[in-house]
């Protein structure tokens, strides 16, 4: 267990001089430091989809029951996935930064689920907040 708190602050600490790095030194965004600061933040990220897939994962294949769940909630991520970029209007983008109508569209589509996600976060909290009030 201190293995993990060790790792978790020296990751902690290793972000922290990657960002002050990045934010003196970023001059435009064609930037080394930028550059820098976005591979740490996909590397992160990586190593965060791994273990937050990696774990069910492996505990999936131990029993029946577990794999049933798992299944279920890929097609709910499908059905969640499709029907936000089903309604993503994506389109031409009006400044002059590259971006092509299939990003726009995918812009467009993380927005969504995080406004999705977002808004069953505080019905949740507001769920939780008005049960409990009852039960008392």
């Amino acid at each position: 267990m201190k293995s993990l708190n060790v790792i978790k602050w020296v990751l902690l600490a290793l972000s922290v001089v990657i960002f002050v790095y990045a934010v003196a030194n970023i001059v435009d965004v064609d930037s080394s430091a930028l550059n820098c600061y976005l591979g740490w933040t996909y590397a992160l990220v990586a190593v965060a989809l791994i273990a937050t897939l990696g774990f069910p994962l492996a505990k999936a294949f131990t029993n029946k029951k577990s794999l049933v769940k798992l299944l279920l909630l890929i097609v709910g991520a499908a059905v969640i996935i499709g029907g936000t970029y089903a309604i993503a209007p994506g389109g031409e983008v009006a400044f002059k930064s590259g971006i092509s109508p299939e990003e726009s569209k995918f812009a467009d589509l993380v927005l969504y689920i995080t406004y999705l996600f977002v808004g069953v976060a505080v019905v949740s909290l507001v769920w939780t907040g008005i049960r409990s009030s009852l039960k008392k």
